[in-house]
């Protein structure tokens, strides 16, 4: 078994080792990931949770490096020389769960980049295989870590690895922003856990979580500590993973990475803070009032209205989803907080339904959210653009990503037969069956988030109506759109894989519900599967407080009837003569009066507007012909509904035209910045500047002042130090 540890953390090592062949690296590292979740999930189905085999951690290396492994099965120790410092690993349910999505997703986003790194032309290659698959391996580090500072160790990495991975394309000015302001907020947030840390160390003398967890269980922790350790979770945990207001980051970060990295990000990456606060919540802090729980379903609720409307108005598609993870990240803080509550009133069978919807949701967004990440990089790959307002008329150029990033939206449009709607279906029946909780401002508050919820649902389907319509139906709009054409297949077969996983899991839920149930059961004791019905495979209700079922087994049968009906009609009445008209073109009543050839027009509808095309003539039809709605166009009764929540900057530009008669072209330049990141730097720019201006007051250029500071400073050190050494 020993040699076998060794053995696996080499194999794991390997794509790294052989960097200097991408393409084989790619490859290989999916193999592993594949290997890896599979057995992670076996572990996780059938309690196989001794995995010291995964590490080099075996009784011959004791004597070596001081290796001790814990009496527990689930739980290895690696013992360093340093205070406090010991390298534990926690294999129980729940980090089981959250390794096998970052295995399964790094199998997906490996396979993905074996031809996505070439289509997109990096320079670096190798450079890119050694921080993607070390940006993987930290996470699982993170998720197993079962020490304070150990977990911290591997935080930093996969922040770091993560930063230079959205810093790839380092020539562009806007991954050196976004870079910069990552890798910012991450250490903002960073400080905030550490602190909490820190804390939990001075209240149980270590910082293993083993001890943080008797701590919980002792019930000791005054309500003075708990309110601590809940801002400072909030603070550090809600920076990771984009909850209002301190989001800022997610909406630069994620467009810029390459698309592998992005489904990494927000399919997994994101999701290690809510982890983490479950931890916290359900296991080092178990006696707390129902007003935590209460702040948490708030701060989701704002957190999911405000990601919505702003993924509405984006014309970049990638940032389009990152607003939308920041919308699914406020719907999984809400069925956190309401499982909080029900814990907190004792009402377990209640919180295990509520913990399982949010467990289900974390692992469908990761499907659905890695799939449209995925296509996202595959449109981009093909049309060379992100910008939805230059795509168009893909679905004829790219005829199976359209089928497949269909699939992808239809899941975050929480439609049935497909999983995003299971999952959104139970934490909207929790929120309903708050109503049982013996609290009144629970009563009243909760049919108000789930009005806010649906409010957000409606708002999301706008969203990626506008996502897929835009770039895929309709005329291209651009020639480079004009030229796209069909990914590689490694990139098809990942994107695949994902899309059918989003259909399985909509029609037979209960797949995923069996490993979530173990995870749950380790955490409130209540075997939720034994309670729960599972009507027609998918809808999960608890049947004592349930308050309505809906089938996608059945809506699926009636709209493959639907389908076929129309099938039939148009091919008994599809034969009738159809009447072609001219279409009018506004002044141009002719166009073999200019003797412009279809060919011409066809070209034309491309480079419509372009100033150095000089056949008029074929511009103005062209133009018109190409009249069709944009994505800003789409968007912008949103956009003047809800202006008060954005920072919007809008101007025209009159272009010069030459032929006699006709008014100048305008053209209307559009861009959506977030409020909050306007407001935070507005806040820098003038905390720097009085910052500045004290450093231009102490720093005066007298000698005397100098001289004064001094002798100051002396005087404090020496009154410090004498207390100090009373005090001892």
């Amino acid at each position: 078994m020993n040699g076998i540890s060794i053995l696996f953390l080499f194999l794991l090592l390997i794509p790294i080792i052989i960097s200097f062949n991408p393409r084989l690296s790619l490859i290989f590292s999916s193999a592993i990931y594949l290997l890896l979740s599979v057995f992670l999930l076996f572990s996780l189905l059938f309690g196989f949770t001794k995995l010291s085999l995964m590490f080099p951690f075996s009784v011959q290396l004791n004597d070596l490096f001081g290796l001790s492994n814990a009496s527990n099965s689930d739980h290895i120790t690696y013992l360093t020389s340093i205070p406090y410092l010991n390298f534990s690993y926690l294999f129980d349910s729940l980090s089981l769960l959250f390794g096998f999505l970052i295995a399964f997703l790094g199998f997906i986003a490996s396979l993905y980049s074996v031809n996505y790194l070439y289509e997109e032309h990096y320079k670096n290659k190798s450079l890119f295989v050694i921080l993607f698959n070390g940006f993987i391996i930290s996470m699982l580090f993170v998720v197993f870590s079962a020490n304070g500072l150990s977990f911290l160790i591997f935080w930093e990495i996969m922040s770091i690895l993560s930063f230079f991975l959205v810093l790839f394309e380092y020539e562009k000015e806007e991954s050196k922003k976004a870079a910069n302001l990552y890798i910012i907020m991450t250490h903002i947030g960073t400080f905030f856990i550490f602190l909490l840390f820190l804390y939990m160390f001075t209240k149980t003398g270590s910082f293993s979580f083993e001890a943080w967890k008797r701590l919980g269980i002792s019930g000791s922790l005054s309500a003075a500590g708990m309110l601590t350790i809940f801002i400072l979770t909030m603070l550090g945990f809600g920076m990771k993973a984009g909850i209002f207001p301190l989001h800022v980051w997610l909406p630069k970060a994620h467009p810029e990475a390459p698309s592998g990295v992005s489904a990494l990000m927000s399919g997994i990456m994101i999701k290690t803070a809510i982890y983490m606060m479950i931890r916290f919540y359900f296991e080092f802090m178990q006696s707390y009032g129902w007003g935590f729980g209460f702040t948490v379903l708030l701060i989701g609720a704002l957190t999911l209205i405000y990601g919505v409307l702003n993924a509405g108005i984006q014309d970049n598609i990638k940032r389009l989803l990152a607003y939308s993870s920041m919308e699914n990240i406020g719907i999984m803080l809400m069925a956190l907080g309401l499982a909080m509550i029900f814990y907190s009133q004792n009402m377990f069978l209640l919180c295990a339904f509520a913990l399982m919807a949010l467990l289900f949701h974390i692992m469908n967004h990761a499907l659905f959210k890695g799939l449209l990440f995925l296509g996202s990089g595959a449109i981009a790959s093909q049309a060379h653009t992100k910008d939805m307002n230059k795509l168009g008329g893909l679905i004829k150029k790219m005829p199976k990503t359209s089928f497949i990033f269909l699939i992808g939206v239809l899941s975050a449009a929480t439609l049935p037969p497909f999983n995003g709607f299971v999952s959104e279906w139970m934490i909207y029946q929790s929120l309903l069956m708050a109503s049982s909780v013996n609290v009144e401002i629970i009563r009243i508050f909760t049919p108000i988030f789930a009005s806010v919820m649906a409010l957000a649902g409606g708002l999301a389907a706008l969203a990626f109506v506008k996502a897929y319509g835009i770039s895929f139906l309709g005329r291209a709009r651009s020639q480079r759109a004009n030229n796209a054409k069909e990914p590689p297949f490694l990139m098809l077969v990942s994107m695949s894989i994902l899309a059918f996983l989003c259909f399985l899991l909509g029609i037979f839920s209960f797949i995923g519900l069996l490993p979530i149930n173990k995870a749950v059961e380790e955490i409130t004791n209540v075997s939720i599967y034994k309670n729960i019905a599972i009507s027609y495979g998918s809808i999960v209700t608890l049947p004592k407080y349930s308050l309505g079922v809906i089938s996608p087994v059945g809506l699926l049968l009636a709209g493959i009837v639907f389908i076929s009906a129309i099938y039939l009609f148009i091919k008994i009445f599809g034969n009738m003569k159809t009447k072609v008209f001219e279409t009018f073109a506004c002044g141009l009543e002719n166009k073999d009066a200019y003797n412009i050839s279809d060919a011409q027009i066809s070209q034309n509808i491309c480079n419509a507007g372009d100033n150095n095309n000089n056949n008029d003539d074929i511009n103005v039809y062209a133009k018109r012909n190409n009249s069709q709605y944009s994505s800003t166009g789409f968007s912008q009764p949103l956009r003047r509904i809800f202006s008060g929540l954005y920072n919007i900057k809008e101007h025209l530009i009159n272009e010069e035209y030459k032929r006699k008669y006709f008014f100048p072209i305008k053209n209307y330049v559009f861009k959506a910045g977030d409020l909050f990141e306007y407001f935070y730097n507005s806040f820098a720019e003038k905390f720097l500047d009085k910052i500045s201006k004290l450093r231009a007051r102490i720093q005066g250029g007298v000698v005397q002042t100098y001289i004064a500071y001094i002798v100051g400073t002396l005087i404090i050190l020496l009154i410090w130090f004498s207390w100090f050494h009373h005090a001892l």
